[in-house]
C-alpha cells in the first residue's frame, strides 16, 4: 500500500508540474496514473476452461481428443476414441488465493442473481448442443474481488456450504433455484456432474454425481443436521517451483480426461457404462462402489468417509 501511494504521489506531483513541458511528459505522467491504477485494481475475475489431457477446444457436441502419449493413441479418454461431453457443471465456494509462503487471501464472491451468490458460484460448461444436457449458457468464470498480490495458486471447495446444502431450491436464490442440480432436502445439491458418451459399438452413457451421502432428516419435518459422507474437496493447486500465477490471464484448468482416468466406458473394448451416483443418499453407485471410488479420488475424496483425500488430478495450473 505505500508503495501504491508513493507511485500515486510521484505521478501527481509530476503532472502538477509539467504544464509547460513537451506533450511527451504528458504521455509519461499518464502512463504512471495508469501503472498506480492497475496496482490498485486487485484481482475481479477468475477464468475456468474445460480440457481433455492436450484437448484445450473442448466443448459439447464435439469429439474429445486427448493424447496419452502414443502416437497411435491420440484420442484414447476412458478407453474412448469417440468420446462426447454430455454435461458438465459444478459448484465452488470458499474461494482463496494462495501465497507463495503458503499463506491464503480471500477471494470474495460478487452476488450476480444469476451464476453467483455472495457464497458459492456455478461453473457450467455444456451449452446443449447435440448430445448435451443442460442450457445453452455457460458460464466459465468466477466473479468478486481480492487484492493484487504476488500469487502462486488458488484454493476452492467444490460443492455447496452444509448451510446452503439442504435448501429448498424452488425457493432459494439463483444458482441454488437450478433443478437439474439438486436432488433433494436431505441431500441437498448435486455439486458436480460429469455425463459422457462413449459411442462405440452400441455406445454406453454415463454419469458422475458428486454430493453428499447419508445425511439425516427429510426436508421441513425434519432437518438435517449432518451427513456421513459430506464429499466436499478442498482443491490447493499451485504453480511449480512458486513461479508466479496471474489469476485473471492464466486459468484454472478442469482436466475430464484426468476426472475419468482408470475408467472404460468403451464397449467395444471389455468397458462398461458407468453409473456413479455419489450423493442421494447412496443411490446408484454410492460411495462405497468400486467404480464411485475411481472418480471420487480424482475429484478429490477420500471415498472411506467423504473427507478430502491427500491427492487429485482433476484440476491444475500452469505459470
Amino acid at each position: 500500500m505505500k508503495k501504491l501511494l508513493f507511485i500515486i504521489c510521484i505521478a501527481a506531483f509530476s503532472i502538477a508540474n509539467c504544464k509547460g513541458k513537451e506533450k511527451s511528459d504528458d504521455t509519461t505522467n499518464i502512463g504512471l496514473l495508469a501503472i498506480a491504477a492497475s496496482l490498485g485494481s486487485g484481482i475481479t475475475e477468475i477464468p475456468f476452461q474445460i480440457v481433455a489431457g492436450d484437448d484445450t477446444s473442448v466443448k459439447c457436441n464435439k469429439l474429445i481428443t486427448a493424447h496419452s502419449g502414443s502416437s497411435a493413441d491420440v484420442k484414447h479418454i476412458s478407453e474412448s476414441m469417440n468420446f462426447y461431453i454430455k454435461d458438465a457443471r459444478f459448484y465452488i465456494h470458499d474461494v482463496k488465493l494462495v501465497n507463495a509462503d503458503g499463506s491464503t487471501v480471500d477471494f470474495t464472491l460478487t452476488a450476480d442473481n444469476k451464476w453467483q451468490t455472495s457464497k458459492v458460484a456455478l461453473l457450467d460448461f455444456e451449452d446443449k448442443t447435440g448430445d448435451c444436457t443442460g442450457t445453452t449458457e455457460t458460464n466459465t468464470s468466477i466473479k468478486g474481488t481480492a487484492p493484487s498480490g504476488n500469487y502462486v495458486g488458488i484454493q476452492f471447495k467444490v460443492g455447496i456450504p452444509f448451510d446452503l446444502n439442504h435448501l429448498n431450491s424452488t425457493t432459494a436464490d439463483a444458482p441454488l433455484n437450478n433443478s437439474a442440480m439438486f436432488w433433494a432436502w436431505a441431500s441437498g445439491y448435486i455439486f458436480m456432474k460429469f455425463d459422457w458418451l462413449a459411442k462405440e459399438g452400441a455406445g454406453s452413457s454415463n454419469s458422475f454425481h458428486l454430493g453428499s451421502v447419508g445425511c439425516n432428516g427429510s426436508g421441513t419435518s425434519v432437518l438435517t443436521t449432518s451427513c456421513t459422507y459430506p464429499n466436499r474437496p478442498t482443491i490447493t493447486i499451485k504453480t511449480s517451483g512458486s513461479v508466479s500465477w496471474n489469476p485473471t490471464a492464466k486459468p484454472v484448468y478442469f482436466d475430464v480426461k484426468n476426472l475419468v482416468n482408470g475408467t472404460n466406458s468403451n464397449l467395444s473394448s471389455s468397458g462398461k457404462a458407468y453409473t456413479c451416483m455419489a450423493g442421494n443418499n447412496g443411490g446408484m453407485g454410492g460411495t462405497t462402489a468400486a467404480d464411485c471410488k475411481i472418480l471420487l479420488n480424482n475429484v478429490g475424496v477420500n471415498e472411506t468417509d467423504g473427507t478430502t483425500a491427500s491427492t487429485q488430478s482433476a484440476f491444475y495450473l500452469k505459470p
